[in-house]
């Protein structure tokens, strides 16, 4: 249940700048012992989770809203637009605008 909470939290506050000692106070774990249980029962690192969860997030935010890739970069905390596309780009195979124009709602 702890991670399960984790990975609630890290998804109501994907849009702020998300620390391991955060998640881990959350979670009432040391970071060494959180980010071990977290890679065990999830598959993926703490990082790599909340990497895609901003994809996720972000893969909504361009397809249902007018944002621009810079806004939905900054948005989503990822520093810069560039960093933000080529996160997006290894994520999904596509860059931002590609995945805008095939998925985009009338």
């Amino acid at each position: 249940p702890q991670i399960r909470n984790a990975c609630n939290y890290i998804s109501l506050h994907i849009r702020e700048k998300l620390s391991m000692d955060v998640l881990a106070r959350e979670a009432g774990y040391t970071e060494y012992y959180f980010s071990h249980k977290f890679k065990q029962e999830m598959g993926l690192s703490v990082s790599d989770y909340i990497r895609q969860e901003k994809v996720r997030r972000a893969k909504l935010l361009l397809s249902g809203t007018k944002m621009s890739i810079q806004e939905i970069s900054g948005e989503l905390n990822f520093g810069s637009r560039s960093y933000f596309s080529s996160t997006f780009q290894k994520e999904t195979g596509v860059s931002p605008s590609e995945y805008r124009e095939r998925n985009r709602k009338s």
